[in-house]
């Protein structure tokens, strides 16, 4: 009878560990497919990054045009197209910039929903694992909302230079000049943390998809 006893004792432990690995199972499965949908999101914000980079590059070809010109009468009907141009091309990168914060932000509610799944996660190595996520994804937020912000200001700076340029002194254009450039070399050092962040991401998604897996 003892044996019986002791059997029946660790059936209910057995029956629960079963019961948990299945359910981590089905957090995994939930995890993956709300992580695959976030992917989605932030292939349309990588492909609205692309476009504000070549609508920089074409700005800045027409500031080195410009640059060619000396702003007088007989030129100043070509300048004047190449600044309307120009200031066609900062519309754009506005509406391009909205574009691509709204995919990101998309993305980033895509990714942290997984919050509800994470915290049902019976194995402690797995949650641990998944947690990590959820911390990486935060960083990688406050990256992007610095890069919007710079973003914005630098836009902003653009579309003034432009409209302003046939008045402003040589010291301020110079002046405006350097601050657009800060805001680019401050823009270029959020994006290389941000790209850090996203390959240690990736890194640390893998392995919690080994533990729980799926791979």
């Amino acid at each position: 009878m003892k044996r019986f006893i002791v059997f029946g004792m660790m059936l209910p432990g057995l029956l629960l560990l079963l019961a948990g690995c299945h359910s981590d199972k089905k957090q995994a499965d939930s995890i993956y497919e709300k992580l695959k949908k976030s992917a989605s999101y932030e292939k349309d914000f990588v492909a609205n990054q692309e476009k504000l980079d070549q609508y920089k590059e074409k700005v800045a070809s027409i500031y080195a045009d410009l640059n060619q010109l000396e702003l007088n009468d007989e030129n100043r009907p070509e300048v004047k197209q190449k600044l309307k141009t120009a200031d066609s091309y900062t519309e754009k990168q506005w509406k391009e910039l909205r574009k691509s914060k709204k995919n990101f932000q998309k993305a980033y509610e895509q990714s942290t929903s997984i919050k509800e799944n994470v915290e049902k996660i019976k194995d402690g190595g797995q949650r641990k694992q998944a947690q990590k996520l959820l911390t990486i994804m935060d960083e990688r937020k406050k990256y992007m909302n610095t890069f919007f912000g710079d973003y914005k200001k630098q836009l902003a700076l653009q579309g003034n230079f432009y409209k302003n340029l046939e008045k402003f002194s040589p010291d301020e254009l110079d002046n405006q000049i350097k601050k657009i450039n800060e805001y680019n070399g401050e823009m270029e050092q959020t994006i290389r943390q941000f790209n850090q962040d996203t390959k240690r991401y990736n890194r640390e998604k893998d392995k919690y998809f080994k533990k729980a897996g799926l791979y």
